[in-house]
């Protein structure tokens, strides 16, 4: 009798657990849909995943051009597009963005799993919420980009890599192929789920022989989608961007043939080759230090200060696999790309190691400080949401004044917020996909001309007009002191027509729209 009430209790004690997680799921979801910008359209990477599972939802065929790699995402969009149908590209766009908000609050449900193998239940409940309510995460998330799905897809290698059924393993192995079919470098981490089976199996005599086998599912899980790249677009986008191609790996690469031709000097080499290990190691801790705020910064030290104490194997070696994740950030890092994205992907094992660090107080093990921490969390997570949120005014301003300059332009400077020509310009050919340039890649209906490196605005029109610059557009945060001395007094130029003026419809920023009348200027040159 005592030994059914007991398994009553404990029974009683996982269903109090799994209905707290569906509430975290249920709450993440509530809290990134409020901070959804549904009438502002995206910008930057999103557009092209958006245009390469928009043509696959017209044709239903795999795109030519458009993503030579990376388009996991685009094709787990494109069945959803296809059901939502061609009627209004908002709702495309918001689709793409709620179907990045689920995976992203879903994923909290493998992150608990992975947290309950080291720690218990409760303590994964804080494991789960740290993930969940992770702002950076929560702000990634409405960028309808693939971080959500990668991430995703991650934690289930992580998961099923610490099973203790090696016939369990080869799971690990289908979810990394398809976080290959996502971002091509998961191909690299073969490496650690690799070492990691043979540490946790070595005293298996089968596992040599089940080695063979998990590798052919990992292939298998790609070729159908390599098959597809090459009959499209003559690469597979995974030998073809990385080992197989040695412009990938360098980092001393040259964009053609011709500068190929032009050889540094051996002191220059060298010299590129310390800026960019330097670049690496800098930006490296810069942004691990940007992405541990503000909780993981306080979590993370007791969970290493435990994992001394205690050298927990599974622990072990999810840092083996945060070694790995790294190595393609330190790559992109030394190219100076910042963008703290490419360490989301440590978030998983960041939860792990903070909840592993908790288990130095067992008193914590008190639901009513469970509940504390988890609502400390909560609250700053949605302190920092707030605090950080997008000048979503300036967006939609920006994007209005951006529709009006596609009307007649033909090139115009790079100004603050001319990332949105793309959607513009999808808008506007609207239900038409984007046109591609020769290299098959989005082309858009103007030329943005940067206007950096100039010390006058006749030298950047002088120099700008073989590129077909037509327009300017100024903003009240320009590249250059010229454009801002426009702004003030635009008037004194005879040679350039305002045909826009946000002050025209009321709005907060100043925004104006510059026409450059050749005519006049090469008469004022040539006095």
């Amino acid at each position: 009798m005592n030994n059914m009430s007991t398994e009553i209790r404990n029974l009683d004690f996982k269903n109090k657990n799994f209905i707290f997680l569906a509430i975290l799921v249920i709450i993440t979801i509530c809290v990134r849909l409020y901070f959804l910008p549904s009438e502002i359209p995206f910008k930057t990477d999103a557009i092209g995943y958006f245009s390469f599972a928009f043509e696959i939802s017209k044709t239903q065929e795999f795109p030519t051009g458009i993503l030579a790699t990376n388009d996991g995402w685009s094709l787990f969009l494109s069945p959803i597009f296809t059901m939502i149908g061609q009627s209004d590209m908002m709702n495309l766009i918001n689709a793409q963005r709620i179907t990045s908000i689920l995976l992203s609050s879903l994923t909290i449900i493998p992150v608990f799993f992975l947290c309950k193998k080291i720690v218990s239940s409760k303590y994964a409940l804080i494991g789960a919420g740290l993930f969940g309510f992770s702002h950076k995460l929560i702000e990634n998330s409405l960028l309808g980009i693939t971080e959500p799905l990668y991430i995703f897809l991650i934690t289930f290698v992580l998961l099923f890599s610490l099973s203790k059924n090696s016939n369990h393993y080869f799971i690990s192995f289908i979810f990394l192929g398809l976080a290959a079919i996502v971002r091509y470098e998961s191909l690299f981490f073969i490496i650690p789920l690799s070492i990691i089976f043979f540490l946790r199996f070595k005293k298996q005599k089968t596992s040599f022989l089940k080695f063979p086998f998990l590798i052919l599912i990992f292939i298998l899980v790609l070729l159908p989608i390599s098959s597809l790249r090459l009959e499209s677009n003559d690469v597979d986008g995974f030998t073809s961007h990385t080992i197989f191609n040695p412009q990938i790996l360098n980092p001393n690469t040259y964009s053609t043939v011709a500068e190929m031709t032009d050889l540094k000097t051996e002191t220059e080499k060298i010299q590129s080759s310390n800026s960019f290990i330097s670049n690496s190691l800098f930006n490296i801790l810069k942004f691990l230090g940007i992405i541990s705020i503000p909780l993981f910064i306080f979590f993370i030290p007791s969970g290493i200060f435990n994992l001394f104490k205690t050298r927990n194997t599974d622990v072990l070696h999810l840092l083996i696999f945060g070694i790995f994740f790294i190595i393609p950030a330190l790559y992109a890092y030394g190219r100076e790309i910042q963008d703290a994205r490419y360490l989301y992907v440590l978030f998983p094992i960041f939860c792990v190691i903070s909840v592993y660090g908790l288990d130095i107080t067992k008193k914590l093990e008190r639901t009513k400080f469970v509940s504390l921490i988890i609502s400390v969390i909560i609250l700053s997570s949605i302190l920092l949401l707030f605090y950080d949120q997008p000048d979503y005014t300036y967006d939609s301003e920006i994007l209005h004044a951006t529709q009006i300059l596609l009307q007649d332009a033909n090139g115009v400077n790079n100004y603050h917020g001319s990332s949105y020509v793309k959607i513009a310009t999808l808008e506007k050919i609207w239900p038409n996909s984007l046109p591609l340039a020769e290299n098959q890649r989005i082309d858009v209906l103007i030329n943005k001309i940067p206007s950096q490196n100039f010390d006058s605005l006749e030298d950047f029109i002088s120099d700008s007009k073989s590129s077909q610059l037509t327009h300017l557009l100024i903003t009240e945060n320009n590249h250059e002191a010229f454009l801002d001395d426009l702004l003030i007094d635009y008037e004194k130029y005879s040679y350039l027509e305002k045909i826009y003026d946000s002050k025209d419809h009321n709005y907060k920023n100043t925004i104006i729209i510059l026409k450059i009348d050749y005519s006049i200027f090469e008469k004022i040159l040539a006095e």
